[in-house]
């Protein structure tokens, strides 16, 4: 099965801050990459890197980066491309998403993905056959 992993849970993995936490993430997706196809968006690349460089505290290094970007973008990446930006332009306006969650759900729908784990979204919500699940609210992450 394909599903979409959201930005803030590879954070999560990386993040040292909580250290059960990072470790309970990284065990859910290790699970989850051994059962299924793990699909991002160029826009998870480029939140996560936000997040590594700027957001986390302490903030990851250059080759800390790299490695974790490295990682991820070893899935498949669904590019953000201008038929993305409007269809999730008009994604945003029917279901009432912000722009950012317009732009995630869109690539996941896009990419034919069953699931897409984000706390960021409606857990159980489902969009044009794609279903949310928010992973820390299902299995105590």
């Amino acid at each position: 099965m394909r599903v979409f992993v959201d930005t803030h849970l590879w954070a999560y993995r990386l993040d040292q801050r909580e250290p059960e936490k990072s470790q309970r993430v990284g065990a859910w997706l290790r699970e989850l990459a051994a059962d299924h196809e793990i699909v991002v968006s160029t826009q998870v690349l480029i939140e996560l890197r936000s997040v590594l460089a700027r957001k986390l505290k302490p903030a990851l290094n250059h080759a800390d980066t790299m490695r974790a970007l490295t990682a991820v973008a070893s899935f498949e990446v669904v590019a953000t491309d201008q038929n993305l930006v409007l269809d999730a332009h008009e994604l945003a306006q029917r279901e009432q998403l912000s722009w950012f969650d317009a732009l995630i759900v869109e690539a996941a729908i896009r990419s034919g993905c069953a699931f897409l784990y984000s706390e960021d979204l409606s857990h159980g919500r489902s969009y044009a056959g794609l279903r949310i699940c928010n992973p820390l609210l299902a299995s105590g992450a």
